[in-house]
């Protein structure tokens, strides 16, 4: 066994420094480090992590699932995937391909794949014997520790603060961030200077108000509303929350899928409000995280990463502070569980792991969920109460914005609606 242990350092010295991949460690159930295997990652290599281990190769194949779950918490923890290359050391050990996970065996003197050594030359020369293999053990760990040292004190180029930070955005997240900042900006400034009421400035251009949807026949409003806040707190609480979740899921689905999501969740969460409390003023992309975090929960139940108890606590401990948030004033319960439901259905029709069959029943169901609402909508757009005080205050507003000939059209419209 000592062997086997001086032959998986000589391979992780190999690949810490000729290959610039990192060590990590794993604890098992005693919260002690693993020492029979060692996982190393490379985010810039094809094989982005290699695990190795010291068991033979049938009991690395008989723990499969757990090592793509270790596996798949890496790639989370780093934001994206690649493939996996298991080494066993092992001379009874085949070459196999599950996935996307390599098998080999390696062992001194052994043969390694053309596909493996070319990427990872004199991989079948690493590895050898000695006679003192614990004195070989600590002499290679002690070079490890020395180019580690090296490493950290030598200067590195310093990378433009700007390009880390880039790579931490999703375009889901710049668009959003953007439109509705500069919508925020725009009504803060004219509230401010015109002495307007921002909340009334919201409802005369795209707030969710379903009066105004109905009456001014103004459908937009069911989107334009998840990029419009009217608070800065509101703005800020949603850009932040929107900046990682968005990243995760544009990381896993790319941003054509992601960035639907999140339109389509928003008009989702507005119909939900529409058929519920619908005469209520609602405003914020809540509907369109909430259907970003939908997705993620199904994307972790597909990948299994929701059996790793880490993952799994710190996402319930997300999903029961959200739900506690809807019980406080001024949220809407509805517009989340709308987004969030859209959210669980856009999951499994974008997902590649998503059966087809399952896919299927998703997107006929979705379907018919969605011709509902939007014939709900045509059939039965009434409206039960009447605010004219409100629309007194839009109209008035604007009309100290100068645009009188919109103010007669809206109040001439809704006076003859009501």
């Amino acid at each position: 066994m000592s062997q086997r242990k001086l032959w998986m350092i000589q391979l992780v010295k190999y690949f810490i420094i000729s290959k610039n991949y990192a060590q990590i460690s794993f604890v098992n159930a005693n919260k002690e480090k693993k020492t029979d295997s060692m996982w190393l990652v490379n985010p810039q290599n094809e094989y982005m992590a290699v695990h190795i281990s010291i068991d033979d190769q049938y009991i690395t194949l008989a723990r499969r699932e757990q090592i793509k779950l270790e596996a798949m918490s890496i790639f989370n923890a780093f934001g994206r995937g690649g493939k996996i290359l298991d080494i066993s050391l092992d001379d009874k050990g085949e070459y196999k391909v599950i996935e996307d996970t390599t098998y080999i065996a390696i062992y001194p003197q052994c043969s390694v794949p053309t596909e493996i050594s070319s990427k990872f030359e004199n991989l079948s020369t690493l590895i050898y014997d000695v006679d003192n293999p614990e004195a070989e053990i600590r002499k290679n760990n002690d070079e490890i520790k020395a180019f580690l040292l090296k490493k950290m004190n030598t200067v590195q180029p310093r990378r433009a603060g700007w390009k880390v930070y880039r790579e931490t955005l999703s375009g889901t997240y710049v668009i959003g961030f953007i439109l509705s900042a500069l919508i925020y900006g725009v009504l803060y400034t004219v509230s401010t200077v015109k002495d307007i009421n921002i909340t009334y400035l919201g409802l005369a251009f795209g707030a969710y108000f379903k009066p105004y949807i109905v009456a001014l026949n103004q459908w937009y409003r069911l989107l334009t509303a998840g990029f419009m806040h009217l608070s800065l707190f509101h703005l800020l609480a949603n850009i932040i929350a929107l900046k990682p979740i968005s990243k995760a899921v544009e990381t896993k689905l790319g941003f054509k899928k992601t960035f639907t999501v999140f339109i389509v969740s928003i008009i989702t969460g507005s119909l939900f409000v529409y058929f519920g409390n619908g005469n209520e003023i609602a405003v914020g992309m809540s509907g369109g995280i909430y259907g970003l975090m939908g997705v993620l929960i199904v994307l972790f139940y597909q990948e299994g990463l929701l059996k790793i108890p880490a993952i799994r606590q710190r996402l319930l401990s997300t999903i029961y502070l959200n739900i506690i948030l809807n019980f406080l004033p001024n949220i809407s319960m509805l517009g989340h569980l709308g987004g969030f439901t859209a959210g669980i259905f856009l999951g499994f029709i974008f997902s590649e792991k998503t059966e087809k069959g399952l896919k299927l029943n998703f997107i006929i169901s979705g379907s018919i969920l969605a011709g509902f609402m939007i014939g709900y909508c045509m059939m039965f757009h009434s409206v039960s109460n009447v605010f004219p005080a409100v629309d007194t205050r839009v109209i008035r507003a604007l009309r100290q914005l100068n645009l009188n000939s919109y103010a007669d059209k809206i109040k001439v419209i809704l006076q003859q609606y009501y």
